[in-house]
């Protein structure tokens, strides 16, 4: 197993939870260190590389507004798709010692803390796009909510349980539920979830994910596909919903959030919802195209 998995990951970094980097030469050290194990990486599986990015390249050029950028974008991509392991590290180290300043930029932190508290009359519904670290860093956003439930894929909840155990603190792990997907059982979890006073988590690209009806909408000069999901449980909860796009700001080596208008499905129709709702994700994604992961399209 390579060094680099994912689940590997965890094991890995117990090695390095003890260590307390304060400076700014400390954490350079770390990021080299992790730089060296991704260039190995990449040097061994360089044919494997090459092939996902013609990949990525044949689904990009289905997009007009970033066609002419396709081999570029491919490019970006993959390189931050290794780096993103380097980076994933790094933020692990950093919520272990609770420097939670050290990875969150001040403007990020400043609008999610103006996102309004849930209760009984005010459901919040994120729906943040699979940009960035995405999974990674919606942990974060526990910090702004007492209580969070998440739609997530099944296979991937075990391990990312095992990480916010190891590296959030009780509070903040605790106060986060996961709902797995695709289960027919979901939509009705995440709903008692949300009616309780919790913040809903929807990645709007899969929503709750099995049997779901699609709406064709307008997308990066093409069409999509939309699931309605976030539409319709929103419309039943009567919450307000908040486009959440998020990346990994590698020269500040911090997490960037962004926010986009909120969407209320009781003054909007469908159509007008999902496109407003894809529209401001194709703004993220059209500014950081190589951190908007195209892999779920592949799907």
């Amino acid at each position: 197993m390579s060094i680099l998995s994912f689940n590997n990951l965890l094991h890995f970094h117990s090695i390095w939870k003890s260590i307390s980097f304060q400076t700014k030469d400390e954490r350079e050290l770390a990021n080299r260190f992790f730089n060296s194990i991704v260039d190995t990486e990449l040097d061994s599986n360089r044919a494997e590389l090459e092939k996902n990015q013609q990949q990525y390249v044949n689904i990009i050029n289905k997009f007009s507004i970033l066609k002419p950028r396709a081999e570029k974008i491919s490019h970006a991509y993959s390189l931050f798709a290794e780096k993103r392991k380097c980076a994933w590290t790094y933020l692990s180290l950093a919520l272990y010692n609770k420097q939670y300043d050290q990875i969150i930029e001040p403007e990020s932190d400043r609008m999610l803390k103006m996102i309004e508290t849930p209760h009984s009359k005010n459901r919040i519904i994120l729906a943040p796009f699979h940009m960035g670290m995405h999974t990674m860093s919606m942990p974060l956003i526990t910090r702004y909510f007492n209580k969070t439930t998440i739609l997530v894929n099944s296979d991937e909840i075990d391990i990312i349980q095992q990480w916010m155990a190891t590296y959030l603190e009780a509070t903040f792990s605790t106060s986060t539920n996961m709902v797995p997907v695709p289960s027919h059982t979901s939509p009705l979890k995440f709903a008692k979830a949300i009616m309780r006073g919790a913040t809903g988590i929807i990645f709007p690209e899969f929503s709750y994910g099995i049997n779901q009806e699609e709406e064709e909408i307008s997308f990066l000069g093409g069409t999509f596909k939309a699931p309605i999901g976030v539409y319709v449980l929103a419309k039943r909860l009567s919450a307000k919903v908040y486009p959440i796009g998020s990346i990994w700001n590698e020269r500040e080596s911090k997490v960037r959030f962004m926010i986009g208008d909120i969407l209320d499905p009781n003054t909007l129709t469908q159509s007008t919802f999902l496109q407003k709702l894809f529209t401001q994700g194709e703004e993220w994604i059209a500014k950081y195209p190589e951190q908007w992961l195209w892999d779920h399209l592949i799907e």
